[in-house]
């Protein structure tokens, strides 16, 4: 047995304003008297007998806080486990260090391409997995249980049972601290020390490169002679010297024509020849000399552009790589916070707590006798559905629904918690409260006049259903 701090209401309902009753034992068992109505085709003491117990027994949930205004809910008789994945694995995350090269640049980048791809690859981080007991599943969760925990409320029934939880609070706690690490900050925090070393290192060779470049004599002159390579050819001496000669010959030839001496100006003559190829030998070579320092100097200035080039386009690399890691980084924040806030959205109610508290779903539990046989039915709470006279069957079943009703109808009815079950429920049976099936008789009426109940149904539920299944067999 075991006192629960917080009960969910047996009923809810999609149309605001028309579960007024809550709270009410009387309404509760309505619900429950019309939901059988409605299973066996307007024959319940046909199909199932009459009653001869009616207990309510609570099935119990842990409320545990996941922030100052949200919980999540535990199911305490293992129902339900779950796989859930947690935090990435802290050991398989990208370290700068163990990527990082700069021997040279082009090492450097080469290096960091590899630790930016890793970190942009983020949605594949391996993370821890860990199986939770009692976790219900999202879409249970969702499709059912929140109608009820929404509006939990303090025990109001004096005369119920509630099942303790199979599930200590110490294993509450382990499981609290699993799954606590959806929001451990350490992998996000990891990354970014990473990418903080990683634009420091960027930053440190940028800033190597723009010295290079402020530091380039971009003249290939210039250039040159501050290497030393600046050379340019000699021509004057040699050249003037030959034709200082050849001067003097031609003016022999002339004096040696006046004296009509012919061999004299033929020898004079050769030798003039012979000085003026000398001369177009030097200037030839002067002419191949200065092509050459022009290839030179050319040669130079694609040298000092493509350096230039090559550093820029490093540069421009480099800062590629820091706007990748930036928004890798990003990236990673953008993913964990969307895993919590849908782990808040799709796993949590809103409840303000300071510490775990434990929390009763309703199931009513009911003995018919027929033929002198007793079988017992376990019924989950139920959720009204929207008022429409399109809807047959005024109560919702989502999702989740049948799956609980039915976990919980085998627990209480497997043979080795048949004894004490049908214990609680003669201990605490309300079968016998003064005035009860007149008040499920107002009820019956407050369903018809929500709008809920036609006239036919109603009649038949009151008049005949109620009356006869409360007539002991």
């Amino acid at each position: 047995m075991h006192n629960n701090d917080y009960v969910t209401p047996f009923y809810s309902s999609t149309t605001p304003g028309t579960d007024t009753e809550q709270g009410s034992l009387a309404m509760d068992l309505t619900m429950v008297i019309v939901k059988l109505y409605f299973e066996t085709k307007g024959n319940i003491e046909k199909k199932l007998g009459d009653i001869a117990n009616i207990a309510v027994g609570y099935w119990p949930f842990y409320i545990v806080p996941i922030n100052a205004n949200n919980a999540y809910v535990l199911e305490g008789r293992g129902l339900f486990s779950e796989k859930i994945r947690t935090r990435v694995v802290m050991a398989k995350l990208p370290a700068l260090a163990a990527h990082l090269d700069e021997g040279t640049i082009d090492r450097f980048v080469s290096s960091m391409e590899k630790f930016v791809g890793r970190c942009e690859g983020y949605q594949g981080f391996e993370r821890e997995e860990k199986k939770i007991d009692g976790l219900i599943p999202v879409s249970v969760f969702e499709n059912y249980f929140v109608f009820f925990f929404k509006n939990m409320k303090k025990p109001y029934l004096d005369t119920s049972f509630a099942e303790s939880p199979s599930m200590s609070e110490t294993a509450v706690k382990y499981m609290h601290d699993e799954i606590l690490k959806i929001f451990d900050d350490e992998p996000l925090n990891f990354m970014k020390q990473q990418h903080g070393a990683f634009d420091k290192a960027c930053k440190k060779w940028i800033a190597n490169l723009e010295g290079l470049i402020k530091e380039q004599i971009q003249d290939p002159v210039a250039s040159l002679k501050s290497k030393g390579e600046w050379l340019y050819p000699e021509l004057a001496g040699p050249v003037d010297q030959s034709l200082d000669t050849l001067k003097g010959q031609v003016r022999e030839i002339r004096a040696s024509a006046k004296n009509q001496d012919v061999k004299a100006s033929i020898t004079l003559a050769d030798q003039a020849i012979a000085s003026s190829n000398e001369i177009a030998r030097a200037l030839d070579d002067y002419r191949r000399n200065l092509k050459a320092l022009d290839d030179r100097i050319a040669s130079e200035k694609s040298r000092i552009e493509s350096e230039r080039k090559y550093w820029q386009d490093s540069i421009e690399a480099i800062r590629r790589l820091q706007e990748r890691m930036l928004q890798a980084v990003k990236g990673f924040e953008e993913q964990e916070a969307i895993l919590r806030s849908q782990f808040i959205e799709e796993r949590t109610i809103s409840f303000k707590a300071g510490k775990v508290f434990t929390c009763g779903m309703p199931v009513f539990l009911l003995n018919f006798l027929k033929k002198g046989k007793q079988e017992t039915r376990t019924l989950a709470p139920v959720i009204l559905e929207e008022v429409s006279l399109f809807h047959k069957n005024p109560f919702k079943e989502p999702k989740g629904f049948g799956d609980f009703e039915r976990w919980t109808g085998e627990h209480f009815t497997k043979a080795q918690n048949a004894f004490e079950v049908q214990q609680n429920i003669k201990r605490q049976d309300i079968f016998t409260l003064p005035n009860l099936k007149i008040d499920v008789s107002n009820g019956i009426d407050r369903m018809m006049d929500l709008g809920y109940l036609d006239k036919k149904k109603h009649g038949e539920i009151r008049d005949d259903e109620l009356h006869n299944i409360f007539t002991k067999g």
